[in-house]
């Protein structure tokens, strides 16, 4: 008995002193410990998670997105969840504070309808995407069924239209603070001047000698302030191949393909043999090795010989079923040459009628085109290069993939920078953008400065 109540002491004398490991946190009163404070407003721990949470989660989104992973258990993803979700708040504070004080969150009848009907329709959206992603459990449902079924469903995960509604209603609030931050901030011309002029600097730095570069750039819509020499305007007219020729022409071009790819493994065989047969040393392993490397070697020739006939045939096949697709063309293609080479023939009017290119439609200036550019077919460039003066246009030119191009010559780049008047209103837009946000996002964090926000992190290090 003795021994009993000694031991029971002593086990008590333990739970004594190691009583706090065993207290069972209560959950509620956890999540309900104030982290953020603004005035009278509290945000309670289980808002902050849920924020950090919903941080972690776009992120992993995002990455997925592009077929990369985001491990939201690493201590530093969290570090900065953690960061992000309690500027976050804080900010939703104090532009909800700011709103009110100036009567911003007043919507008017107008504002309100718009709120609602937006709302429904996101949330019709996402009532339809819960229907059709309803694939078992619905079977001899009507559609009434259905559609509660997912209502309910969007409910379980707190999707409803006041939701929307909530939100959007934000959203209007916070378009409306920030056209009040930003209702002051304007573009002087000297601020257009001095970007235009750093613009054209730039570009002049990048494309002076690089005139092929420009032209590429200009035909994909980049924004341009210098303009090399050696530029120049044309037009074509394609006629492209048709269909049951430019499908004999791939096929064909698979062909060399495949053969290419056997000349290449039959090589790689021989260069292996070779490497082998180069070894030095008498020993009968490498005897053996070089004996087997001489057989590889006989077989891996004989192997590329038959590789380099069937890629010779493919070649020649790729050829002929081109050649024979050019000769579809030639009638059709001579008809159209005939037709610009008659007196008082309106080029613009026949290259709408005839041409194939989708490239050309609503295409005013035409092409882009220098000598030394690429990604164009080379046959066209060094076609369009060739001509002497605008107005010309070439024969029959075959392209490498397409058909037949007939080019026009139809002006010249002028060299140097572009007039300011004819970029003005883009940089001014691009300018103002700019200075918008920054000014927006000073008030931002000046008005969270000024609410006075206290943060208490320790209850979120347990």
């Amino acid at each position: 008995m003795r021994k009993k109540a000694l031991l029971a002491v002593m086990m008590a004398m333990v739970l004594l002193l190691s009583g706090c490991a065993l207290v069972v946190k209560d959950e509620a009163v956890d999540n309900a410990r104030e982290i953020i404070r603004m005035g009278d407003q509290v945000i309670t721990k289980d808002k902050v998670k849920e924020e950090i949470q919903n941080q972690l989660d776009s992120m992993a989104y995002m990455y997925s997105m592009y077929g990369y992973s985001y491990d939201v258990t690493d201590p530093e993803h969290i570090a900065w969840a953690q960061e992000s979700a309690i500027e976050a708040l804080k900010e939703d504070l104090a532009l909800t504070a700011k709103a009110k004080e100036l009567g911003l969150d007043q919507l008017t009848d107008e504002e309100t309808a718009t709120v609602k009907e937006t709302a429904q329709k996101s949330y019709d959206n996402a009532l339809d995407y819960a229907r059709d992603s309803m694939l078992t459990g619905t079977e001899g449902m009507d559609d009434d069924a259905i559609a509660k079924a997912a209502a309910d469903k969007l409910t379980e995960i707190n999707v409803t239209l006041d939701t929307y509604i909530e939100s959007q209603t934000k959203t209007v609030i916070d378009d409306k603070l920030r056209e009040y931050a930003i209702r002051d901030v304007a573009v002087t011309d000297e601020e257009i001047r001095e970007d235009y002029d750093k613009k054209v600097e730039a570009d002049k730095e990048s494309y002076a000698e690089k005139a092929g570069s420009w032209a590429s750039a200009a035909n994909n819509g980049t924004a341009l302030y210098y303009t090399p020499a050696g530029v120049r305007r044309v037009k074509q007219i394609l006629t492209k191949f048709k269909d049951e020729d430019q499908t004999a022409i791939d096929d064909a071009k698979k062909q060399v393909t495949n053969a290419q790819s056997a000349v290449t493994a039959a090589q790689a065989k021989i260069d292996a043999a070779n490497e082998t047969l180069a070894l030095e040393g008498d020993t009968d392993e490498i005897k053996a090795a070089k004996e087997a490397a001489q057989a590889d070697l006989a077989a891996a020739t004989q192997e590329k010989e038959e590789a380099d006939k069937a890629l010779d045939a493919a070649n020649e096949a790729v050829t002929a079923a081109q050649d024979k697709a050019f000769a579809n063309l030639d009638e059709e293609v001579d008809a159209i040459l005939a037709s610009l080479d008659e007196e008082g023939a309106d080029w613009q009017a026949i290259m709408e009628e005839k041409n194939q290119d989708p490239g050309m439609k609503n295409n005013e200036k035409g092409y882009a085109v220098a000598a030394d550019m690429t990604g164009f077919d080379s046959a066209f460039v060094e076609a369009a290069m060739a001509l002497a003066k605008p107005g010309d246009h070439s024969g029959k030119v075959k392209g490498t993939s397409y058909g037949y191009y007939i080019i026009r010559y139809d002006s010249d780049e002028a060299e140097g920078p572009v007039a300011l008047d004819s970029v003005k209103e883009a940089i001014s837009s691009a300018l103002l953008s700019t200075k918008q946000t920054e000014a927006y996002n000073a008030a931002k964090a000046q008005w969270v400065e000024e609410a006075g926000i206290k943060v208490d992190l320790n209850a979120l290090k347990d």
